[in-house]
């Protein structure tokens, strides 16, 4: 490097040095070295070429942690009560379903209150969010709000959902004694019926806040958690008659509405009606592949607060275009 190749860096840096450093602005630069201002502006411009200027902007703080342009225009764009959308800028994709988990622990954990009833549904996202609850003060009680299901992540399903999250808050736990899907119309009657299940169905139905996601049709046939009962017949009805999504193990159409199908009639889970009457229906999603069930079940006003991610958001929003 020349002598005069160096003194020109000596320069960027003395000048970035000014602006970034000592608060300078470009007229006292100027001023200082004997410059136009319209050279320290390019001298400005140029450190930051030549890498000599480098800014960095953090997202870790608490405060960027979510998207509030994002929020604000799905609140203006749909009649929920709640957004919080992760500013997932920068983040490494291989988290963001766990930091979509933590969002959600926070609003959980925020809006809890004494004697609440808290229905849960299954899933990972719901798994990874009870890693991020802790203890409180206050007496809950969490109750399972769908059948059991057979599945290689035992972790994920709707009764370890309910054991994790009463001992998470120190809460109680209320267990439905029953599978998720029965084929005899007789025995889920009877079973339904039966003094302890009736009990929770009906504690659950009158939820104070349910915590659930939503699931894309398309991924269904990839869920171990639908093992053993979703058959390939089940599922192609479900298609051919436009299911788009599911919440709560039923499945609805694009606008929403629930599905009239074999499944669905002999799914044990909280039904759509008592879905809607619900305070404050939580639904935890974070994946573009889920913006159509999302936006769906928006629209069939089966979501009260929702907790995204930009990128899913965005997905959603792109499809009203």
């Amino acid at each position: 490097m020349t002598e005069k190749e160096l003194k020109k860096l000596s320069l960027l840096a003395e000048v970035a040095c000014d602006y970034y450093e000592r608060g300078l602005d470009q007229s006292e630069i100027a001023d200082r070295l004997y410059l136009s201002r319209t050279r320290v502006s390019r001298l400005l411009k140029e450190a930051m070429e030549k890498g000599i200027v480098k800014i960095t902007i953090d997202y870790s703080y608490e405060k960027y942690n979510r998207h509030y342009e994002l929020e604000e225009r799905f609140l203006s764009r749909f009649p929920l009560k709640n957004v919080l959308i992760l500013n997932n800028r920068n983040r490494d994709l291989r988290f963001l379903q766990r930091d979509v988990a933590n969002l959600a622990a926070s609003y959980v954990t925020d809006n809890l209150k004494k004697n609440m009833v808290i229905g849960t549904a299954w899933g990972t996202t719901l798994a990874d969010m009870l890693k991020f609850l802790y203890p409180i003060d206050i007496p809950v009680d969490i109750v399972q709000l769908m059948g059991a299901v057979p599945c290689k992540t035992p972790n994920c399903t709707p009764q370890s959902i309910v054991a994790g999250m009463a001992d998470r808050l120190q809460g109680h736990a209320d267990f439905l004694n029953m599978p998720l899907y029965i084929e005899d119309d007789y025995v889920r009657e009877k079973i339904c019926k039966d003094s302890n299940n009736a009990v929770i169905l009906n504690k659950g139905m009158f939820s104070d806040m349910i915590i659930t996601s939503v699931i894309d049709v398309e991924r269904v046939g990839e869920k171990d958690i639908w093992l053993g009962y979703m058959t390939p017949g089940l599922y192609e009805e479900l298609k051919q008659k436009g299911a788009v999504g599911s919440i709560f193990a039923h499945f609805y159409d694009r606008n929403g509405n629930e599905i009239d199908c074999t499944w669905n009639q002999k799914c044990v889970s909280i039904p759509f009606k008592y879905i809607k009457s619900v305070p404050d229906v939580v639904v935890v999603a974070s994946s573009p592949l889920k913006a159509q069930a999302i936006l769906s079940a928006i629209k069939g006003n089966l979501i009260d607060t929702l907790v995204t991610d930009g990128t899913t958001a965005t997905a959603v929003l792109n499809l009203l275009q």
